[in-house]
Parts: structure tokens; sequence; C-alpha cells
């Protein structure tokens, strides 16, 4: 293999791999990321984008084409990788006719004339307290899609516009989440507080459930600040940052501790890992920086896990009504 001389035809001919269907055939379950991109499951930030025929990995913040994937996934060399693609008998990427750039608009789903099949969702099955809920739909950040009976979280700029959008399905045993058309990540999913902390989470529910387990631990879950990232980029928080005074910023993202590469090896600690290069970084910006690991793989199977264990009527608590 060191002595393997490879020809320019051949470097091309390995990058033009279809890495879409590429990550398909080696186990990677891919789900709407976006217009133009693929979300990879449990994969550190991991978005796969149709035009390009390239990947970006936000919790290494490492990008490029078939060959450096296969290098950065499969730990191999250069020419290991071209070789490993040329024995590949996947179909070549053919990029699309450019075209004018759209800007799009993003719109929201249309509203369910009640939302009890989302407060059921997240106060029986996720352990959400029902107060949080209900304050985030009074809020309108939080509604049931008509129809399909999903979860909508919504995130606005500095003029409550509205800039974000992020789907979850509400039936357990059929999991769902995609991002609405035209979102912008930058602008987060936010739990409004007073002072001048913020805590740091990768998604709705997670921020939810840390809310919550804040109020079960005796503590006002409306004093400090709670975003969601929508993924392992720091990009919402800078954008926060710019128009929030913040002092102190607790990063509580996830406990990968059990995550794999696709051959089955042990792959970093992506949540972690991603907390810890961010609490760095702003550290070095002037802010406080902390960070809180869950004990479980996220903040939410800690609060599932502690609601099993209570013994009050915790089944009574979704007696109200969820009207808008």
């Amino acid at each position: 293999m060191k002595k393997l001389s490879l020809s320019k035809s051949q470097i091309t001919q390995a990058n033009s791999i279809n890495l879409i269907e590429f990550a398909k055939s080696n186990g990677f379950i891919l789900e709407n990321g976006g217009r133009r991109a693929l979300h990879a499951k449990q994969s550190g930030g991991l978005y796969f984008f149709r035009d390009s025929n390239k990947y970006y990995h936000f919790s290494t913040d490492t990008s490029g084409g078939p060959i450096d994937f296969v290098m950065q996934f499969w730990r191999m060399n250069f020419k290991e990788a071209v070789a490993y693609l040329l024995g590949t008998d996947l179909p070549r990427h053919h990029p699309l006719p450019s075209a004018p750039k759209d800007p799009g608009q993003l719109v929201l789903p249309d509203k369910a004339p009640n939302y009890r099949r989302v407060a059921w969702y997240l106060i029986h099955v996720r352990g959400i307290d029902q107060e949080i809920v209900s304050q985030l739909m009074h809020e309108k950040k939080l509604y049931q899609q008509d129809k399909t009976g999903n979860c909508v979280f919504v995130g606005y700029d500095q003029y409550a516009e509205v800039k974000y959008c992020s789907l979850r399905g509400t039936r357990p045993e059929r999991p769902f989440k995609q991002d609405r058309a035209y979102s912008d990540k930058s602008y987060p999913f936010h739990i409004v507080g007073t002072s001048r902390k913020l805590y740091v989470s990768e998604s709705p529910i997670d921020a939810m459930s840390h809310a919550t387990l804040a109020k079960l631990a005796g503590q006002d879950w409306k004093a400090d600040h709670r975003i969601s990232l929508g993924c392992l980029s720091d990009q919402a928080l800078e954008r926060f940052l710019q128009h929030h005074d913040i002092t102190s910023i607790i990063f509580c993202l996830d406990n990968d501790m059990n995550a794999t590469f696709q051959d089955g090896s042990p792959a970093p600690n992506w949540g972690q890992k991603a907390a810890f290069k961010f609490a760095q970084k702003y550290s070095k910006l002037g802010y406080q920086t902390a960070i809180q690991t869950p004990q479980y793989k996220d903040f939410n199977l800690d609060l599932t896990a502690l609601r099993q264990t209570q013994k009050s009527g915790f089944a009574k608590e979704c007696e109200w009504d969820y009207e808008r």
C-alpha cells in the first residue's frame, strides 16, 4: 500500500463516489437536515450536502469530500482511503446544474386545534414539568402540528420574527426529528431568564428537561436563560450573546460515552468533546464557563430516570386544557 502510485484520474474517481449513498451503505442513518443537507443520527453533528457531495462534522469542525470522509471516520491514510473508495460499486455523484440562489422563506407548519398530544408526550413520556410546557406554549415557542401531532419548537430573532423551526415526533415507537425548510440554526430555541447566566443544551427537549430538573431541586427555573444549539455548532450561541447580557455559560451537552465509529470501534465522546472546546473558547473571550455532564446520555434521560423513582401522583399532572 505504501508503494501504491495513484493517478489524478483515480483520485478524481474516488472523490466522485456519491457520498450520501456511501454513508447509507455503511450504516449511517440519515434524516432531513435542511433543504440541501442530510443529518446522520448520533454522529456528533454530521451533515452531508446533496449539491456539493461533501460533509461537515460540527463536533470536530472538519469537512471535505469522500476521501476526507473515509480518512476521518475509517482512520485511513490518503492512499488507503482512495483504494477503499475505488473498490466500491456505488453510483457517482452528478452535480446539479447551477441555479440562482433561492433565499426562501421559513413557513411554520399549521397548528392543531389543541395541543393535547404534545402535552401528553412532553409531560408523560419525557417527564417535563407542566408549568414549563404551558409557558412555552403561551410564548408561541411550542405547539402541536396539525394532522401529524408533532412537537413544533420555534426560534425567533430579536424582533420576534420567526427564524428557526424544529419538528419532533410524539410517537415513542416511531422516532422522528426534522428541521423545517429554510430554518436558520443560528437563531436558538430560547427559554427566557432574568439573570446573566446561560445554560446551553443540544435540543429543546434537553433545555426543557434541564429547567425541570432545576425546579425539582427547589431552584427557580425562570431565573436563568436556556438555549438549544440544534446540533454541535455554537453559531446559535454566538448570535445569542450578541443580543443578551451574559457573564456565565454552562454547557449541558450530551454524554456520548458509548459512541462508536461505523466499524464498531470506540469513537470520541462527541458531546463532551464539544463542551470542552466551547468552554475553552468562551473562557478566552472573557466569560465564566463550566460543564454539566448528564449521568446518562442527555438530561432528558436523567430526568426520566428520576421520574421513575418518584412515588407521587405524577400521572395527574396533565389534567388541564392545552387550547391555544
